[in-house]
């Protein structure tokens, strides 16, 4: 189904495609890049809407077209998400010869096929490669929109095929704005990093569950190995085939990008635990959180490679523990 709510932000883009659409001069594929939960999907379904409404007020979500698109049932909407099937998050070779096989059947009754590739950077290296030639002479009037939050991810033979749109966060005033518009606290829009889909997840409780696995690691971090390790324990193992570790990942990202704004004289995002970021602000700034950034790109590329949550966070978890304590006091 596409994205529940409506656009905010970003209006330069989004007026841009618009434009583009208009006078029939798109690209034949974009890359939709930028933070997680900004609104480059939900602006990917709306163009699909856009370009194929049959009103003059696009898109109208009343005609035929826009009905179906939003319901995700239009044949000329096809949607390329990672296979369930498999443990890594992956958009499978097997996949992108179905998609080209959909390709070659005449378009069902839109003016303009749109292909989403959400995220793009699923696409592990044979699919990527499968993909290419389409890619770059797809069938006429078919569009390709690929979504990433992870552009360095992608392969430079599909980065050089799209034309890039960058997506930013949204502004705070803007965003808060839309959130109490929309019954929610607007302090999310600040706590949220300029991210509505976070924000919206933050409203539901998320805030809450994110508040518990911060207050537990914040708690293991400098402790005896037994419970630091009954920390990754808990929040490594897999429970319905996900884990808490890129939770974990996020989390410890957060609170030492709040020590280097304390360093900076900015404030933090997590104000209730100022007083554990400056302790790591005055032992980290600025070597060891240079070091511990590289950590968490490694981190999640593990993750990434389906590498066990406890493993990565006992390696991550340790690695701090170690640039703490060898900190000179002050």
């Amino acid at each position: 189904m596409p994205p529940a709510f409506p656009l905010v932000g970003n209006l330069v883009q989004q007026a841009r495609l618009a434009a583009a659409c208009d006078a029939d001069r798109m690209h034949h594929a974009y890359l939709f890049e930028g933070p997680d939960g900004v609104g480059k999907a939900t602006f990917a379904h709306w163009l699909a809407r856009y370009a194929n409404c049959e009103s003059t007020a696009r898109p109208c979500g009343a005609c035929r077209s826009c009905h179906l698109m939003q319901s995700g049932t239009h044949p000329d909407l096809i949607v390329v998400l990672p296979d369930p099937e498999k443990a890594t998050r992956t958009i499978t070779v097997d996949q992108v010869h179905e998609l080209m096989r959909a390709l070659q059947l005449q378009r069902h009754s839109a003016r303009r096929r749109f292909v989403l590739l959400d995220p793009a950077d699923a696409l592990n290296e044979p699919s990527a490669n499968a993909l290419l030639k389409t890619l770059e002479e797809p069938p006429l009037h078919t569009q390709f929109l690929l979504i990433t939050a992870r552009v360095a991810s992608l392969l430079p033979t599909i980065r050089s095929r799209c034309q890039r749109v960058r997506f930013g966060p949204v502004d705070e005033p803007l965003l808060s704005a839309w959130l109490e518009a929309r019954g929610a606290p607007p302090h999310l829009s600040r706590t949220s990093g300029g991210s509505p889909g976070f924000a919206i997840r933050l409203a539901e409780g998320e805030a809450d569950e994110r508040r518990a696995v911060r207050d537990a690691l914040t708690a293991a971090v400098g402790q005896p190995l037994g419970k630091l390790f009954a920390f990754t324990e808990a929040e490594g193992k897999k429970e319905e085939g996900t884990s808490r570790a890129e939770l974990v990942v996020d989390i410890l990202e957060e609170l030492l990008r709040d020590a280097a704004c304390l360093a900076q004289g900015r404030a933090p995002l997590h104000q209730d635990a100022e007083a554990l970021v400056r302790r790591w602000s005055a032992a980290l700034w600025p070597g060891g959180i240079g070091r511990m950034t590289d950590n968490l790109s490694r981190a999640r590329d593990r993750l990434r490679l389906n590498v066990n949550g406890r493993v990565v966070l006992e390696a991550l978890l340790g690695q701090l523990n170690l640039e703490l304590s060898a900190a000179p006091s002050r």
